[in-house]
């Protein structure tokens, strides 16, 4: 009986333990329409560094096409790490559906969750440029099944494509009540004690604290650029239940 007990708390002291460890994660969007050799250089420094997995906060292609899909395949087949996926807009551009996005990535739908070590990450469909009740619903369920504080979940992450409306990000291609919708997940987001929101769409690198809960914008993976911005991606920190964001440059390939 008292070998077990030993071997119990061994076990749970060993476990604590492999979350409380600093670990990082790679944050990139829209590398769609890649003609500087971006995405190719992010995934290749990923690969080499520390960080433990990749997520893509969506628009890998232009629109839905074999012939993209293939490039997207072939830009990718190298890379040795987990990738996670957001759904973005251009995803649903040609004919493009969610259940067949969710299944060429073996997800069980577009809005789904994973854990990762000490971190809990929702990953949100809101390509469509709205917050849909369902979606909202969804969400709230999720992150009450995995609460802060148990299970060893110290960090809540939640990623989308198109970031929230804030008082500083005014997303494009929006419903006419985003706004109100935003204000709707931002209740979600505290309630629940999310510490960080991820998301691309916006062609730039921003980082902002939206009452609270960081929100990083990564959209320059390679699509065109908004003016004065940069090609690039994030390195997001996670330890002791706080997360640090780096932005990592890249230089185009090309002269």
């Amino acid at each position: 009986m008292r070998n077990t007990r030993i071997a119990v708390l061994t076990l749970c002291a060993l476990l604590w333990a492999g979350h409380a460890f600093p670990w990082a994660f790679a944050l990139c969007g829209d590398s769609r329409d890649d003609r500087d050799g971006i995405f190719p250089q992010i995934l290749s420094a990923v690969d080499a560094s520390d960080m433990e997995f990749l997520l893509h906060t969506g628009d890998m292609v232009n629109k839905d096409s074999a012939r993209e899909w293939e490039a997207y395949g072939v830009a990718t087949a190298a890379f040795r790490k987990p990738l996670r996926v957001v759904i973005g807009n251009h995803e649903l551009y040609g004919g493009g559906k969610r259940e067949k996005f969710a299944e060429r990535f073996g997800l069980p739908g577009v809005s789904y969750s994973f854990d990762h070590k000490d971190a809990h990450f929702a990953v949100v469909d809101n390509a469509r440029g709205e917050f849909s009740p369902e979606t909202l619903a969804w969400l709230d369920r999720d992150l009450a099944d995995h609460p802060k504080g148990t299970d060893g979940v110290s960090v809540i992450v939640v990623a989308m494509h198109i970031p929230p409306r804030t008082e500083e990000i005014f997303p494009h291609g929006t419903a006419i009540n985003y706004e109100a919708q935003s204000g709707k997940l931002l209740e979600i987001l505290r309630r629940h004690r999310a510490d960080l929101v991820v998301c691309g769409h916006e062609h730039m690198q921003k980082v902002r604290d939206w009452e609270g809960v960081l929100v990083v914008v990564s959209g320059g993976a390679g699509a065109p650029l908004m003016p004065f911005q940069r090609y690039g991606y994030y390195r997001i920190d996670v330890e002791k239940g706080t997360v640090r964001e780096t932005f990592q440059p890249v230089k185009p390939a090309r002269p």
